[in-house]
């Protein structure tokens, strides 16, 4: 059996709530606006058994699932799960839905095109020592810095913010925003896409 719509008709969610209480069995795919495929949920009898989207890992690949809110579905029944997980989808609804939340607001304070200025101190964790190696000496700009943590599969768009909320707040880097004509300009490096958002 097989299923497919849009998130404008269905939110992922729903879908996965769903799948668990159905205790269904089967693939959801999931596509963006484009129609290219962002990734996918493996489930076993209403259990999240897998979820893979890009390099994140299973719990930050189903929180990145979530937040595509344009886009489509499809549950393929026939497709015989790749069991690398298990984890509690209410919990994981529960907290991907806290996250997007904190991730809206967190992107309406950070633009992607605000600028990362290094100003001077330590990192106080991995993702920290991450961030502080890209931005370097210098500066770039915050979609640069976020896409470039997003590229170990280890951290999503919230640990990326987050991690930058805390070296702004103890002033190991500066967050300045596109516009402000006190900043001086990000150095040139090699060109980097920017986090699309």
């Amino acid at each position: 059996m097989s299923l497919s719509g849009g998130f404008d008709e269905l939110a992922l969610a729903g879908l996965v709530e769903m799948t668990n209480i159905g205790r269904k069995t089967g693939r959801v795919t999931v596509f963006d606006a484009h129609g290219e495929a962002r990734g996918a949920l493996d489930f076993c009898g209403g259990r999240l058994v897998g979820a893979r989207c890009g390099e994140l890992s299973a719990d930050l690949a189903f929180y990145a699932l979530l937040a595509v809110s344009e886009g489509s579905f499809s549950f393929d029944s026939d497709v015989v799960p790749q069991e690398t997980c298990d984890l509690s989808t209410e919990a994981l609804l529960f907290e991907g839905m806290r996250r997007l939340d904190e991730i809206r607001r967190l992107r309406e304070r950070l633009p992607a095109s605000a600028i990362v200025r290094f100003v001077g101190g330590e990192a106080a964790a991995p993702l920290e020592a991450r961030v502080l190696g890209y931005v370097g000496p210098g500066a770039r700009k915050l979609g640069d810095v976020v896409e470039s943590l997003l590229v170990a599969g280890d951290a999503d768009e919230y640990d990326a913010l987050q991690t930058l909320v805390r070296l702004g707040e103890r002033e190991v880097v500066r967050l300045e925003l596109a516009g402000d004509q006190s900043a001086p300009p990000p150095e040139s490096r090699s060109p980097q896409p920017e986090l699309e958002r």
